[in-house]
This record gives C-alpha cells, structure tokens and sequence, in this order.
C-alpha cells in the first residue's frame, strides 16, 4: 500500500506561510506590548502625582526640587508613596551618599538611594548601558519650568528669572548658590493645574554621552536619571528644549540632557499638576506651547493641549 506523505516542495511552501504569518503577527504583538507598557508608565507618573499632591496635603506646599543636602523630590514623597519603608529611614538632612547607620538599622542613604523601585521605571525604559553607576535608576524627573537648560541656576533679570515650575529648587544649579526658592503652594499655580506640567519621562537614551574619568571612563552615559539625586537631569529637567531631543550640537549638550525624554514609540508621557497623565506625540506642538506648559503662572494662552 502506497503511503501519502509531503513533498518537499509542499513543506516548504507550509513553512514559508507560517513564517509569513509570523510577520504579521508580530508588529501587533509589539503594538500590544508597547500599549500595556504605556499604561503602566501612566500608572507610575500618577502615583507620583498623587503622592506629590499628598505631601502638599501633609506640609503645605509641594517638595522643593533639592534640598540643601542635594536630596531629591522623589526622597521627599516616599513616604507617600508606598515607600514608608524606605521614605521612613532615608535622612534627608544627609547627602545621598552617606553611608552613616545612626540608629543601626543596617539602613543608610547611600544603601536605600541605591535601590530600584518599580513606582520609578517605565517598563518601555532601557536600563543605562553601565547599570553599576547608576544603581538607583529612575524613568521620571520633575519640571522646574521652562528655563533654557536646568544646570544653571535662574539669573537675576534672566527670561525666567525663578524657577517658574510647580517644583523649584533650593539650590541653584551645577555651580550651587542659594536660589531663595521655597516649595509652591496650589493657588501660585495661576496658569491652572490641568495646563501646567508636573513631571514627566526622562531616561539614557543620549547614547554619545560618555564618561570622561572615574571607573567608567569611555563607556556610553546615555543620561544621569536616578530617583535619590537633587540634580538637573538626575531627578529634575524643564521644557527649555523640546522633549525626545536626543541630537544636538556641543553647545546645546548639557540643555538637552536636561529635557524630558522617552523610550515610547512616538511621543512620551507626563503628569499634569491636576494629576491628570497624558501622552504628547512627536510633533504634536510647538516648542512655546510646549514652553508654556512647564510654567505654572506665565499667563500663557494655550489651546488644542493633548
């Protein structure tokens, strides 16, 4: 009895079929992906923005920028943010890099800053190329306005002269100096709080940044991003410099660091002060519109916000 089998031509075709039925199905598997990705990283951006309204709750005012010791917002919401455990043992009134165990907990700053939290990294982020420089590593920053480049402190006389976001600084920037800024209270937000820009992405995605001393020197920075850090593009940025500005020239290097950034396809995600999250598309708006979202009482007029 003769058996029936494939030929090899047959096979071939079945296997040139499935192969292109794969290729189909595997730009809407990563659609998916990316979308559920996406809502996580509003979810987190939220929970931050509630925590942050909570501190404003507890205090009366919202988290400065940095302290004085150069610790971040993020540190002062722990405690609101289903970090008591953390939020409770970080001492803000020491540098995040202060391994002193005063009450022999075996917890200091510079263990706890160390640690990643999942509240704090958007699942779409790719990690920093040298993960052992930066061990805390985030996905957020918040906004401190709209200053040309967050590593310089406000100038006197200066377009803005302050920090003219909802979280300002007590310390100025890469050069220090006392800013007299304390943290904003609800009804300084003139412009509203649904049209002002709270915090938003910000990741190691400037892969031409690299280490020029220390351990690392000549591996790829990509970015500074850490949740423990009260610095510029550490922990807070502005909307001086359009967001997913990932290429510029020498002059511009240190400002576009302090832009928000994202690794979403085609847009990224930001907490408004209303504690409303939303997703701005690239190209979406122009660089004034987008300016005046990071003020929280410039008087702008904006109108069609995503």
């Amino acid at each position: 009895m003769r058996r029936s089998a494939f030929t090899l031509i047959e096979l071939l075709v079945v296997i040139a079929i499935i192969a292109i039925l794969i290729g189909l199905l595997l730009p809407a598997v990563q659609k998916v992906r990316e979308a559920a990705a996406r809502i996580s990283c509003q979810n987190n951006l939220k929970q931050v923005a509630l925590a942050t309204h909570n501190f404003h709750d507890s205090t009366g005012r919202f988290p400065v920028a940095n302290t004085p010791a150069f610790g971040s917002a993020f540190t002062q919401i722990l405690p609101y943010l289903e970090q008591e455990t953390i939020g409770r043992r970080y001492n803000p009134a020491l540098t995040p890099t202060d391994s002193t165990d005063a009450d022999g907990d075996g917890f200091t700053n510079l263990s706890l800053g160390s640690s990643r939290l999942k509240t704090f990294e958007c699942p779409s982020m790719k990690p920093p190329a040298v993960p052992a420089a930066f061990p805390g590593w985030s996905s957020y920053a918040f906004c401190i306005g709209s200053q040309p480049n967050p590593f310089f402190a406000p100038a006197a006389g200066g377009n803005p002269a302050y920090d003219n976001g909802v979280i300002v600084r007590v310390i100025g920037g890469g050069s220090g100096g006392a800013t007299n800024q304390v943290g904003v209270q609800i009804p300084a937000i003139t412009d509203g709080t649904s049209n002002t820009i709270l915090a938003g992405e910000m990741g190691y995605q400037l892969k031409d940044y690299m280490f020029s001393s220390g351990p690392y020197a000549g591996s790829p920075r990509g970015g500074n991003t850490q949740w423990v850090w009260g610095y510029a593009s550490y922990s807070f940025g502005s909307t001086g410099v359009m967001f997913n500005t990932v290429v510029g020239t020498p002059a511009d290097v240190t400002a576009r660091l302090g832009a928000f950034r994202s690794d979403h396809t085609a847009g990224a995600c930001f907490a408004y002060t209303d504690g409303s999250v939303r997703f701005i598309g690239n190209g979406r708006m122009d660089l004034p519109t987008y300016r005046a979202l990071g003020t929280r009482d410039g008087g702008e007029v904006t109108s069609d916000l995503p």
